[in-house]
This record gives structure tokens, C-alpha cells and sequence, in this order.
């Protein structure tokens, strides 16, 4: 998996250029690093990275490139890195277009297991803020499934999966129009705020044979 780094060049970064492709196995590399936001799309459409790993120490700048990088290079996984476990920012930066939301404390051997899902198309963040994610939907659906029809089922497994809205539409032979407001009708179907929470529920609900959900 290509990996690229866009972070304010402090000791999180370091780290992670020092020692992610040993800690990884190999299975790992590390083919660009900027502490410039602004650089950041032209490092991606360089370098083709599968994942980028961004730092929201850069500041609003971070939220800036999260944006570009979702307009302009909408295939590569986009993680974003944090000091705290804020359910808040999760939802903030999965709007701006992330994948997915880490802690800094995470060692670079740590960061392999999330890393390797994102690539895959899952959307990933800590374990602990689950429950606080979840929030009491499982509670109102016990046996959601069951009231689900297997296309509906096809739909939340694609939003569990981190599937953008364009590729929903084309695996679905609708309009991008379309899709987004079959997602939105799914959201309220299934009781839960944001595709953040869908994908939550699908673990817990047995949607999906397992979820990429790192402690």
C-alpha cells in the first residue's frame, strides 16, 4: 500500500517516515511526505498514493487540503490524524471528505492495521468512540435487518464501506442526484444522523462480517 504524508513536520511525522515500512513489513511505503497543505494535491496526483495521512495539527489548513483532496483526487483514502477522540471531528472530517479519523498517540505499528483497511475502502476510527458514534440506534432497531429489503441491505453495506456517492450511483445504474437521495432516505430509515453512524450500526447490527474498528 502507498502511503503519503501530509503533516506540520513535527515528531508524529518523523515517526511515522522513520519507521512505518519496517513496522509494516514491507507492506507499507512511504512515497511522499509535505508540511504544505497547499502542496498536497500535487504530491497525491504525483506520487498516486493510496492512502494520505493528514495531520489536523496543520489547522484549518488541514481541513483546506481534506476538501481539495476530496474534489480533486476522490479515489485515494483520505485518514485523518488528531490529538483526541472527539465525536465532533469525526463527523466534521468525514464532511470535509476523510475516511477515516486516528489518534496521534498511535504508534507507526499501530497505524499498519487501519492504514491496510482504509486502502481496502473501509472508513476507520478509534474503538473507544463506538459507543458515543452508535449513540442508542442500536437500541431502537433490534432487528433492523430483517426489516431491510436486500437492496436497502446493498446500499448500507456500500455506506458502511466508505463507497462515495458517484461510485453508489454507477454500481446502481442511477443518476449521482439519485443515489445521494437514496442515501439520505436510508439514513432516516435506519434512525442515525450521518453515514458515520450508518456504518457503526451495520458492525453492530451484523451487517457485515466484521468492522474496521481499531482500539
Amino acid at each position: 500500500m502507498r502511503l503519503a504524508l501530509v503533516d506540520d513536520g513535527g515528531l508524529f511525522g518523523r515517526d511515522v517516515e522513520a519507521m512505518i515500512e519496517a513496522a509494516s513489513g514491507g507492506a507499507v511505503a512511504l512515497v511522499g511526505r509535505t508540511a504544505d497543505h497547499r502542496a498536497a494535491v500535487d504530491l497525491v496526483r504525483r506520487r498516486r498514493p493510496d492512502v494520505v495521512l493528514l495531520d489536523l495539527a496543520l489547522g484549518p489548513a488541514a481541513m483546506t487540503a481534506m476538501r481539495e483532496l476530496h474534489r480533486s483526487t476522490p479515489v485515494t483514502r483520505v485518514v485523518a490524524i488528531a490529538g483526541e477522540a472527539d465525536v465532533n471531528l469525526v463527523s466534521t472530517t468525514f464532511r470535509a471528505g476523510a475516511h477515516g479519523l486516528l489518534l496521534r498517540a498511535t504508534t507507526p505499528a499501530d497505524l499498519v492495521a487501519p492504514l491496510l483497511a482504509a486502502a481496502s475502502g473501509h472508513c476507520v476510527f478509534p474503538g473507544a468512540m463506538l459507543p458515543s458514534l452508535v449513540g442508542t440506534a442500536v437500541a431502537r432497531h433490534p432487528e433492523l435487518l430483517d426489516t431491510l429489503t436486500p437492496e436497502e441491505r446493498q446500499l448500507w453495506r456500500m455506506v458502511a464501506d466508505g463507497v462515495e456517492t458517484m461510485q453508489i450511483a454507477e454500481t446502481l445504474f442511477v443518476s449521482e442526484r439519485t443515489a445521494k437521495r437514496m442515501v439520505a432516505l436510508l439514513l432516516r430509515r435506519l434512525g442515525v444522523a450521518n453515514r458515520i453512524q450508518a456504518a457503526a450500526l451495520a458492525g453492530q447490527s451484523g451487517l457485515l462480517d466484521s468492522t474496521p474498528v481499531f482500539p
